[in-house]
């Protein structure tokens, strides 16, 4: 039976392949300190910060699972960059995609041929949120901070200005 999806790969309530082990889901404020003379250091809010999630996947060819493949599998994965939805249930993890940052393997059994019999991979994920995205925007604004604008007419002087002008005049001139 699936019990989760991520990419191509699904996982299984089973004693096989993709039985996710030691799941941690985590979630974080991202803050900053800012120094005061004399005083304790105040804190800023600078909004959600990305969220994390970790498993482990026990890999035994005893089970007719190839452990170096799905090594292999999941670092293709990780170096491809791209983010997938990580569906837990029927219901996706959290409101963005997620990206494989991280594949270790450990306990890794080695027969005298150099096979490997069995490993656990270890996978850390962070959460995906694209460049420039609406959402990201908005939840890292700081409540209350207004955005400043500056007045380019104010950087520079009506004698600058003048010479701006005459110098695009001439090069105006010169592709007619």
């Amino acid at each position: 039976m699936s019990i989760a999806v991520f990419g191509s790969k699904v996982f299984e309530v089973s004693s096989k392949i993709y039985t996710i082990n030691e799941l941690q889901y985590g979630s974080t404020l991202d803050t900053e300190k800012q120094e005061s003379i004399g005083k304790k250091p105040s804190t800023y809010n600078k909004g959600p910060g990305l969220n994390s999630l970790a498993f482990k996947i026990s890999l035994k060819s005893s089970l007719g699972v190839d452990s170096r493949t799905e090594i292999e599998e999941w670092e293709a994965i990780k170096d491809g960059g791209v983010a997938y939805p990580f569906i837990l249930g029927n219901r996706p993890l959290g409101k963005n995609k997620w990206l494989l940052i991280d594949v270790q393997a450990t306990d890794l059994v080695i027969d005298g041929n150099g096979n490997m019999l069995a490993a656990e991979i270890n996978l850390k994920f962070d959460e995906y949120v694209r460049p420039g995205s609406v959402e990201q925007s908005a939840s890292n604004k700081a409540p209350g901070v207004k955005k400043s604008t500056i007045d380019i007419n104010n950087l520079v002087s009506n004698d600058e200005k003048a010479e701006l002008k005459r110098e695009n005049n001439v090069i105006l001139s010169a592709l007619r």
